[in-house]
């Protein structure tokens, strides 16, 4: 539809000119009217028609003023001015300024609606002319940085300064935003022209930048008002609901900003580089140099790697058989933290979370005949692991299964309880645990309590406690620390009973196993 503003200071005009023709039959719609020249003008930049109607002869600034200054502003809108038989000379004078027609009034209707159907064949005209100029600049602009992003020596040669200039990006900062499909079963590009076509739409509409292509890439060269964390959020929101349009998801990453165009294959880098490392990002939206990346590089080997995770695999089977649902998703999130420290790949961590689960769940599935634990259900499950692009995603989900296996399970109040004291005690053996204080939460007596502690482990409650306490300080004592810091890290207060304790227990002084140990 080609819009049309009619401009006249008498309103019975107005009114008789939108109501005369039928307008949308010839592709055109009245978009409003004005009774003078002042509000003509104001409502000429607010709608930009296609054509105007302008009586010449208005009070106050006519219509030739009005004309001209518009004019000068829009070369190509087309102008029509309505006279009266007395303005004939007067009207002639406005033919300079390019008027396509004038009209006399009363208003022909056939006469307008003759020139109305030619105007609207040049308008068509006009417009396809105008679609394949601005295509041919759009792909022009995407050949420049195209050029730009692939020129490996670090000055641009001069050929590409007139290009520049005439492609309208001389802009203060650039930044490049990557944009990956998960195509899955897609064998073609179909979905990423398509999804292309339509962020480039949008894009445009929104004046935020100019899209491209780039090897696997979809890609966009951000406008420097727009590299802001707020309108970040909001463009990774329009990318998204493109995308999904066309039933995918994808993975976002932002560049560096650079301030010369030349550096712009600095930018497309660093974008790249957080690309290939998304997994390792806590972000749902555009991964940007503010993310925080959970890749630490801390050095780590093979054998660390797995007995850490051996370590972890039986707190987790531990939490899981005693129904500590708070303990699941901190020992799934150590477990990744081992892993990235050793830097293994994003497939390297998801088969050793998928090795986890599969033990975890076997072992359980052996001690709790529950139909949760049947194979084929596991198997789908564990195939999700593989799909996740994102590690702190794939650890929430983990967590779940987990939960979902723990809820699962039919456990017997009394096995509980004591388990739950087992995992007290070994959490925190290094804090003034009494049995009388244990009573009290599990709601026993104490002298019941300790009789059933020991029926179940064989030792007393202290006695057990100053063992576990042993054994941590045995740890402590390998890695360099003083005997008086292992006591006191521990739980001991009095480092000569601590000393006492431990020569009672391990048949030797805790100097002489330090020096063993050296």
């Amino acid at each position: 539809m080609y819009s049309v503003l009619i401009v006249d200071d008498e309103l019975s005009i107005r009114e008789g000119l939108t109501g005369l023709i039928d307008w949308n039959s010839l592709s055109y719609q009245v978009v409003d009217t004005a009774a003078n020249a002042i509000e003509a003008k104001h409502k000429y930049e607010l709608h930009t028609p296609d054509l105007m109607i302008v009586d010449i002869r208005m009070p106050g600034k006519d219509g030739l003023e009005l004309i001209g200054e518009l004019r000068a502003a829009d070369p190509d809108m087309h102008m029509i001015i309505l006279s009266g038989y007395a303005d004939f000379d007067y009207a002639k004078r406005a033919l300079a300024y390019g008027i396509d027609n004038y009209l006399l009034k009363p208003v022909d209707e056939d006469e307008l609606q003759a020139y109305l159907a030619r105007l609207s064949a040049e308008l068509k005209e006009r417009v396809a002319g105008h679609r394949k100029s601005a295509a041919v600049k759009e792909w022009s602009r995407e050949m420049l940085v195209q050029s730009i992003l692939l020129e490996t020596s670090p000055q641009s040669p001069p050929a590409w300064a007139a290009a520049v200039h005439e492609s309208g990006l001389l802009w203060d900062s650039y930044q490049v935003i990557l944009i990956r499909l998960l195509l899955q079963d897609h064998a073609d590009n179909g979905p990423s022209t398509a999804v292309k076509t339509r962020l480039a739409t949008s894009f445009e509409e929104q004046n935020w930048g100019m899209v491209f292509s780039l090897d696997s890439y979809l890609g966009v060269l951000l406008r420097p008002s727009f590299q802001k964390e707020l309108v970040r959020k909001l463009m990774a929101a329009d990318i998204r609901a493109a995308v999904a349009a066309h039933g995918l998801e994808c993975l976002i990453a932002a560049g560096n900003r650079v301030e010369q165009l030349e550096e712009l294959p600095s930018s497309y880098s660093s974008a790249l580089a957080r690309m290939k490392d998304h997994f390792f990002y806590d972000e749902s939206g555009i991964i940007g140099p503010d993310s925080l990346q959970l890749k630490n590089r801390l050095p780590g080997t093979p054998a660390d790697v797995e007995s850490g995770l051996a370590a972890v695999i039986d707190r987790l089977y531990f939490a899981i058989d005693i129904g500590s649902a708070d303990l699941l998703s901190p020992l799934v999130e150590e477990a990744g933290r081992i892993m990235v420290a050793a830097d293994l790949s994003e497939m390297a961590v998801k088969s050793r979370y998928v090795r986890m689960v599969t033990f975890l769940l076997n072992k359980l599935s052996q001690h709790y005949k529950e139909p949760g634990f049947s194979g084929s259900r596991m198997d789908e499950q564990l195939q999700q692991i593989y799909r996740y692009t994102s590690l702190p995603e794939l650890q929430r989900y983990i967590t779940r299964l987990l939960l979902d296996s723990m809820d699962g399970i039919t456990r017997d109040d009394m096995d509980v309880m004591m388990k739950k004291m087992l995992d007290l005690i070994h959490r925190h053996y290094d804090q003034n645990l009494k049995l009388e204080t244990l009573a009290d939460v599990f709601n026993y007596s104490s002298a019941y309590l300790g009789k059933l502690f020991k029926n179940i482990t064989g030792h007393s409650f202290n006695s057990y406690l100053d063992k576990v306490r042993i054994e941590q300080a045995k740890t402590l004592l390998d890695q360099g620390r003083k005997i008086h810091q292992a006591a006191s890290e521990v739980g001991f207060s009095d480092v000569d009973y601590f000393r006492e304790k431990f020569k009672k227990i391990e048949g030797i002084s805790p100097s002489v196993y330090r020096k063993h140990s050296n």
